[in-house]
């Protein structure tokens, strides 16, 4: 699959400092303006997600426009399948959908359908290449979702064949702050099994990216 590249990140850690100045808009309306006109490019899509997310990450009170993410991802995805930072960020955008919402419930269950579904691919696609560590992610994005979704024997199970898999350092410090994202709430669920195991991951995973406030030590 295609690897998490230099440009990724620098985009993303650009974006992502700019955004926490106010300063972000203007970069994301330029990667937008290249995205449509270079609609036949594959991945022209991909900075223009990673610009908006960034943003989201750094401003999350902000109103996400969710479905403009989901749809530049999926037109990145149909045209380049083997992006492995693609099919993860849309999962990742859909698990950020509510799970408990009642207010377009129905949008909302079918949303999170598509990223179990998304995250189940993913994990395939990814078993048939050589294993990166920033595959680990995928297995507890997909626990997740199978756990907020009341597949609770399943999520036990995605966490420890993360943690089975040797674990090296993601050489990619703001992107990491994503990445790690389900990592932090596998440790904050107390029913979940193992998670010292999933700790012990991200700390191997993700060194120099502090505790996020809250989360169990």
């Amino acid at each position: 699959m295609d690897p998490i590249t230099r440009d990724n990140e620098e985009l993303f850690a650009t974006v992502l400092a700019a955004a926490r100045l106010g300063r972000a808009q203007r970069i994301i309306d330029r990667l937008r303006e290249r995205y449509e006109k270079e609609l036949d490019n594959p991945v022209a899509g991909l900075p223009y997600a990673l610009a908006m997310l960034a943003q989201l990450q750094a401003t999350p009170d902000q109103d996400p426009n969710y479905t403009e993410i989901v749809e530049t991802l999926s037109d990145l995805v149909y045209y380049r399948p083997e992006s492995w930072l693609g099919r993860y960020l849309r999962v990742h955008t859909r698990t950020l959908l509510p799970a408990d919402a009642t207010e377009h419930r129905g949008y909302i269950l079918a949303e999170r359908a598509h990223a179990a579904e998304d995250a189940a691919e993913l994990i395939e696609r990814q078993a048939a290449t050589d294993w990166q560590p920033w595959f680990a992610c995928s297995y507890l994005l997909a626990a997740r979702l199978a756990w907020e979704s009341g597949d609770r024997d399943s999520a036990p199970d995605l966490a420890a064949a993360a943690t089975a898999r040797p674990g090296a350092v993601i050489p990619f410090r703001a992107l990491g702050g994503l990445l790690r994202e389900s990592f932090a709430w596998y440790r904050a669920q107390p029913e979940l099994p193992a998670r010292q195991d999933v700790r012990d991951l991200m700390r191997t995973l993700f060194p120099s990216q502090p505790v996020p406030q809250g989360a169990p030590r």
